[in-house]
């Protein structure tokens, strides 16, 4: 009985080892697949940069990433401001201050108000400007959305509006 025990305890260690020793090659990082993941894993996207900015219609024809952004800034400042020179405002003092706003343009290429950081006397002389902003925004022509490998994505933009009043 000793002797048989014996040899179940060597088959079994043998058996152990050769297991062991076979299933090593499964956790092994020198196979094909795992080195394609860890490729992959170790893309860094840097999702604060868009690939192309967003189009107006206008900028369409422009070939070059920095000229389309020029001219979707430019676009973009001109529209605002044709937008708001229409509002009616009326002030009780003169106003010459700046307002930094916050707009997003989403995947569709519809452009909203995120946020408004204005000036106490911009506040006092001007309640609603911001509901002047966001409807300002609002009436903005539709774009071509960013771009980011291939896929429309939103991206926010902040900028300044300078109020001067007479």
């Amino acid at each position: 009985m000793l002797y048989q025990l014996t040899m179940l305890k060597r088959t079994v260690s043998f058996l152990f080892f050769i297991l062991l020793f076979t299933s090593c090659e499964y956790f092994s990082s020198n196979s094909t697949s795992s080195k394609s993941n860890l490729e992959v894993v170790n893309t860094v996207i840097d999702f604060t940069k868009v690939d192309t900015y967003p189009i107006f219609s206008d900028c369409e024809n422009f070939a070059e990433n920095d000229n389309q952004k020029e001219c979707f800034q430019n676009t973009l400042t001109q529209k605002l401001s044709e937008s708001l020179n229409k509002a009616d405002i009326k002030v009780q003092e003169a106003v010459n201050d700046t307002a930094w706003i916050d707009i997003l343009i989403d995947n569709t290429g519809r452009a909203s108000l995120v946020n408004v950081n204005s000036t106490n006397a911009i506040d006092e002389q001007i309640p609603d400007f911001k509901e002047i902003l966001k409807v300002s925004i609002q009436r903005l022509p539709s774009m071509k959305p960013a771009v980011k490998r291939g896929i429309f994505v939103k991206s926010q933009y902040r900028m300044a509006v300078e109020v001067k009043t007479i």
